[in-house]
């Protein structure tokens, strides 16, 4: 009995030491992990059990007689779909023909009351090869597992104690009637060695299997189903996405760190144009080209046909160069190829050439010196950078 209560105690800390740490879900087949508390299942059944022991020669006693009654009741935790663990007690009564000790001797009906405690590793073998199915009518569970039987230990029992470690395996027939219950029908086996049985039964070999069939309800409680999760795929392309657009952001960011140097460089030109003409105006110098000594160069954001602070101030600049001289000026507009259709971009060069010709003549430029042209996205005013930002400008030459 000694060894009956140690069995059980190991049995129960194996199935209650489970998720002492804080709780963190897994993927698992396109599912998380529930918490230890979820996906428990306690059943009842009864049915049949018959003991089958190793005979030299011819099987005594009649098989139907043989038979007798079984009952048990089971607590389940699946931890996956697929996996889970079953602690179960299991009581009923063997029946059996005592061996007579010589010929001629008649044998009686030995009946052996049993308890038989074990903990069992469950498969869900429906889950594993079909997949996950919440709404899956029939599931085949198989398992194996370990634990102890008692035998003959009521005051009532026709022979005398007896007690071994066993060894069961078994097939659980699940039907799934709500999402709460099952009805199920166990088929199960156990090794256990013979030498522990009565001895007026005992049949000379190593091992007896006894066997029970029995059907009764599972009920599940708190949560009984599977939160779905990304697969390992679908986490993987994510990631891929997320670092190809990364990567592209990091090319675009070098690319206007470009332009932006290429705009720095040319304000730069200008307020250097700036203060010589300042320098100029403060000597007194009357001496005016007669011949514009540069063109200048207006640049746009993209689809704008406005002029901006920046792009007033550089025409500023050369308005105060064209009113001394008397040659005639060109206003070419542009737009860049990389955006916007054909139809568009004609149409967005021709505003930008107009919007720099009608302040060149608000500031004082003649209109017979001004001749306005624009080529959309036919021509491009920059091939270095190579940058679609350079091309949308207007140049007056």
């Amino acid at each position: 009995m000694k060894r009956f209560i140690l069995s059980l105690m190991a049995v129960v800390a194996i199935c209650t030491s489970v998720e002492a740490q804080e709780y963190s879900p897994m993927r698992w087949e396109g599912v998380y992990t529930n918490r230890f508390w979820d996906n428990w299942e306690v059943a009842a059944a009864g049915g049949n059990s018959f003991l089958q022991i190793s005979q030299k020669g011819d099987d005594p006693g009649k098989f139907i007689k043989r038979n007798s009654w079984n009952a048990n009741v089971a607590l389940s935790k699946w931890f996956v779909p697929t996996l889970g663990m079953r602690l179960q007690v299991d009581a009923g009564e063997f029946r059996n023909y005592s061996r007579p000790a010589q010929r001629g001797v008649t044998s009686s009906l030995l009946k052996m009351p049993y308890l038989y405690v074990h903990g069992d590793i469950l498969v869900n073998m429906s889950n594993w090869i079909g997949g996950y199915d919440p709404d899956r009518f029939y599931s085949a569970v198989s398992y194996m597992g370990f634990g102890y039987t008692a035998m003959s230990w009521t005051k009532n029992a026709k022979s005398p104690y007896n007690g071994e470690y066993a060894f069961t395996t078994g097939l659980i027939n699940k039907f799934r009637i709500t999402p709460r219950l099952d009805i199920e029908l166990d088929l199960r086996s156990w090794l256990i060695a013979e030498k522990s049985l009565p001895k007026e039964i005992q049949g000379g070999g190593r091992f007896a299997v006894a066997m029970s069939a029995s059907v009764g309800v599972a009920y599940r409680f708190n949560m009984r189903s599977w939160t779905p999760a990304y697969s390992q795929l679908d986490v993987d392309g994510y990631l891929l996405a997320i670092m190809t657009l990364e990567e592209q952001l990091i090319q675009r960011d070098a690319e206007m760190k470009r332009v932006n140097s290429n705009l720095s460089a040319i304000k730069s030109e200008n307020e250097t144009l700036r203060a010589d003409l300042n320098e100029c105006r403060a000597r007194g110098a009357t001496v005016v080209p007669t011949i514009l000594p540069t063109e200048s160069v207006v640049f746009f954001s993209i689809g704008e046909a406005t002029l901006s602070d920046y792009a007033k101030a550089t025409l500023d600049s050369y308005i105060s160069q064209l009113k001394g001289a008397d040659n005639s000026v060109v206003v070419t507009g542009y737009a860049d190829k990389e955006t916007g259709s054909a139809e568009r971009n004609e149409q967005l060069s021709k505003e930008r050439a107009e919007s720099v010709a009608s302040y060149l003549r608000a500031g004082g430029i003649a209109s017979e010196r001004i001749t306005t042209t624009w080529v959309g996205d036919t021509e491009q005013a920059f091939t270095s950078p190579d940058t679609p930002v350079v091309n949308r400008c207007v140049i007056v030459r």
